[in-house]
């Protein structure tokens, strides 16, 4: 569920004590400055895999609880598996008991996520069946030379990210497709109801947040695969038309929101008239089936 986090403390004199005290790491690094043997900022420890940093005038801890859970049963860092509720809320108490004041500053960044499993490689499924989000297309296509697959559509204060994560993982013989809502400002998450670590043991919160990531979801134009032998010249032609981003960004730079409403439904209509969306249908149900999972373990 919960995956990378970002905490930031207004107040940095309480951290940068708590950084700077040996007994609590043995190593801290920092800028030194040769000539004048001044030691500037920032200030940097690791708990696990989690970074605190303090700046001159703030500081925050940062990166993925659910690596930090993995770190601490597994001892290796990884985010390929299932994260549940009860692993999350544990992952939140060592952050608190290790970490002075974490969970109750203020979270600024935030990933939501689930891991599900499919039939055919996840890459395969993006390249072919992901065509856009509200009718624009994707804004990134990251292949890691070749060591993975990842689409994301890039908006002013989230992120919709879909990826291969067992081709990231190089796991053999299986096929997982992550799904994932990367939070970039509070204006996104606060009317969900978080506020800092705390919120996210909150049973109800962790529900809105996945309702937010279903309406993304549902946002998606997952499309499956088409010929001309069972559909209507015509309307293998519209069909066609219709699942280019091309014609999209043509329609947005006239300006005529009116004709692009008539074509979304002519498009959403030939969809369901050749049931077209059985992938969509069978992601969305994956995706229901292992929040519930997850939130009740």
């Amino acid at each position: 569920m919960i995956d990378f986090i970002r905490v930031h403390y207004r107040d940095k004199n309480k951290l940068e004590s708590f950084v700077m005290n040996q007994e609590n790491f043995n190593r801290a690094y920092t800028v030194f400055e040769y000539h004048s043997k001044e030691v500037l900022y920032p200030y940097k420890v690791n708990l696990e895999n989690m970074e605190l940093v303090v700046n001159e005038k703030n500081g925050y801890v940062k990166n993925s609880i659910h690596k930090l859970n993995n770190l601490l049963i597994e001892g290796d860092e990884h985010n390929h598996n299932d994260f549940t509720y009860s692993q999350l809320c544990s992952t939140i108490d060592y952050l608190g008991s290790n970490i002075i004041d974490v969970t109750n500053q203020k979270l600024t960044q935030l990933e939501f996520g689930l891991n599900i499993n499919i039939p055919i490689t996840a890459k395969e499924l993006i390249s072919k069946s992901v065509l856009m989000h509200k009718f624009d297309r994707h804004t990134t296509i990251n292949k890691f030379k070749s060591n993975g697959y990842l689409m994301a559509f890039e908006h002013c204060n989230y992120i919709i990210k879909i990826y291969d994560k067992a081709k990231q993982y190089k796991l053999k013989d299986q096929n997982i497709l992550r799904f994932e809502i990367k939070f970039l400002s509070p204006k996104e998450f606060n009317p969900l109801g978080v506020y800092n670590l705390s919120d996210l043991k909150n049973k109800d919160i962790l529900k809105s947040l996945f309702e937010y990531l279903l309406n993304r979801f549902n946002e998606l134009l997952i499309v499956d695969n088409f010929s001309e032998e069972s559909i209507s010249k015509e309307d293998f032609e519209k069909l066609n038309m219709y699942s280019s981003f091309t014609f999209w960004d043509k329609l947005n730079n006239t300006n005529k929101r009116q004709v692009k409403s008539n074509h979304k439904k002519k498009y959403i209509s030939l969809l369901e008239e050749y049931k077209l969306l059985k992938v969509k249908t069978y992601l969305r149900n994956q995706l229901i089936e292992k929040f519930t999972q997850l939130l009740n373990n």
